[in-house]
């Protein structure tokens, strides 16, 4: 026996509240915070971009990019971040 698909079924849902948060208090993640501080421990791969952007910048072709470094910047981060993020897990 088959039920009918009706859209009025997913308007009923009660909007879900996590337990450990206060009524009104947004859920924040804690990668946003962990990125910034990883970026003190990848202080190498940030300088080599940021001179990357500047080397690029001052161009006046229009060619080159930063692939790259950006991409070793964020290997680096990700990195240190994947250490860091399972303590903040329940």
């Amino acid at each position: 026996m088959s039920f009918s698909y009706s859209p009025q079924f997913f308007t009923h849902f009660p909007k879900y509240h996590a337990p450990h948060l206060k009524p009104g208090e947004e859920h924040k993640d804690p990668g946003d915070e962990i990125r910034v501080q990883c970026l003190s421990s990848c202080g190498a791969w940030l300088t080599e971009y940021n001179n990357c952007k500047r080397r690029i910048e001052s161009r006046t072709d229009g060619k080159g990019d930063c692939k790259g470094q950006f991409e070793e910047l964020a290997q680096c981060q990700d990195h240190c971040v994947a250490h860091e993020i399972f303590h903040h897990v329940k």
